[in-house]
């Protein structure tokens, strides 16, 4: 099953999805669309996805923190 065969089962939203991935909903859409394939994404929509398959009752994922590279100096 894909991320949105996945998510509609869980019965969420884009945005539902993308706040518990701590992500941009816009990231969401591109990724159903096959237009995103960026894996700490892709990883962390099937992190919570399969929290809430595994029966977790709120699934959430805290946002992601820059890596050294990424910070602004």
């Amino acid at each position: 099953m894909d991320i949105k065969d996945r998510r509609k089962a869980q019965g969420w939203s884009r945005a539902e999805l993308a706040e518990r991935a701590a992500l941009d909903p816009r990231v969401i859409q591109l990724i159903e669309l096959g237009q995103w394939t960026e894996p700490e994404s892709l990883g962390r929509c099937d992190a919570v996805l399969g929290m809430a398959e595994r029966g977790e009752a709120d699934p959430r994922l805290k946002p992601p923190t820059p890596r050294d590279d990424q910070q602004i100096h």
